[in-house]
């Protein structure tokens, strides 16, 4: 029998494969979340000036989630503080963007983040607010060619073409990974690596991801090799099965030979009985949550956002058995969401 890595949400024979949508940024969040990995981004494709004027020693994680007006929350891919050099406690913040080929709402996007991160600053009672630099990875099957959207593309202009009323400006970078070839990725081998699959994968080139993976066999550190060698598979295996294609065994042995040698046969076997078993974990969880959602609706006819949302991030089976007895016990909706809490 030959075994494959499939996406539990996609079958592989379907006539009518879903595109992958957001496993690029899940992808993108794990390997580029990681602080070191950033930093080595930051140092290969952002702007010089701006590097020397930052510690990239002392980087940290930002919250990614800033309360724009009327509640709104604003949502960015990652973002990270960074202190700025002589700059007694001032810092910038970092935001890293994925997008795909199109980029014509990026603008308005970056802009609704810088006014939430200062927002929410001023509340907090700073004098003197982060500086914010922006740099977007755009993924897509062809390199872009145009000039980078800005913000006053989107605005009425007079009969000069100039924009009507104040027009903001929102600098970014951007690398373009469909403009590169393979051979002029650089950086540390995490960072290769990450650039190599998502160029790879949204380019339609699946079947080469044996070449992207090449620098784990670079990553001294064993457990780091496993990890980034497990995000790396779970992406691939999810755009294949988006793609109606299934990743092979043995596809996956050829892979991994020169990166493990003599513990490859190990390696697989892991990797493909990991992925297994959590996509039936997976799918045994969301099945609980269906059934909860579904009792809710029959009970009260809707259900909010913020109670579907406090359900969907439950993965406990037995909490989520006990949440069907709570619903009948409720008379509200208000009396069931206390017993989320």
């Amino acid at each position: 029998m030959t075994a494959s890595i499939n996406n539990p949400e996609q079958s592989p024979n379907s006539p009518n494969p879903q595109h992958p949508g957001n496993i690029y940024d899940v992808f993108a969040k794990n390997i580029f979340g990681m602080a070191f990995v950033f930093a080595d981004f930051l140092w290969n494709y952002a702007d010089p000036k701006f590097v020397q004027s930052i510690d990239l020693a002392n980087i940290s994680p930002s919250p990614t989630h800033f309360i724009g007006e009327k509640g709104v929350e604003q949502i960015t891919d990652l973002a990270f503080f960074c202190p700025i050099k002589g700059g007694s406690g001032l810092k910038t913040v970092v935001l890293l963007e994925h997008a795909g080929g199109s980029l014509d709402d990026l603008p308005v996007r970056l802009y609704s983040f810088a006014g939430a991160i200062w927002r929410a600053e001023i509340k907090e009672g700073k004098k003197i607010l982060s500086a914010i630099y922006f740099l977007v990875i755009r993924t897509g099957m062809k390199p872009y060619h145009r000039p980078y959207p800005q913000f006053t593309d989107r605005l009425p202009k007079d009969a000069n073409g100039q924009p009507i009323g104040y027009a903001p400006k929102v600098p970014y970078d951007v690398v373009d990974l469909p403009a590169f070839d393979m051979a002029d990725l650089h950086g540390e081998a995490v960072t290769r690596i990450g650039m190599g699959i998502l160029k790879k994968m949204t380019e339609g080139h699946e079947d080469e991801f044996a070449e992207a993976m090449l620098p784990i066999s670079e990553i001294t550190d064993d457990k780091l090799k496993i990890i980034v060698a497990k995000d790396v598979l779970d992406l691939v295996a999810k755009v294949f099965a988006a793609r109606g294609k299934r990743l092979e065994i043995e596809a996956v042995y050829d892979a991994l030979t020169p990166i493990f040698h003599e513990r490859t046969e190990d390696m697989t076997t892991t990797i493909f009985d990991e992925a297994r078993m959590e996509g039936e974990v997976k799918g045994r969880i969301e099945g609980k949550q269906d059934v909860v959602l579904a009792v809710l609706r029959k009970r009260f006819t809707t259900v909010p956002k913020n109670i579907e949302s406090s359900i969907r991030r439950m993965i406990d089976p037995i909490a989520l058995d006990s949440l069907v007895f709570d619903v009948f016990e409720s008379r509200t909706l208000d009396e069931f969401s206390k017993t989320l809490r």
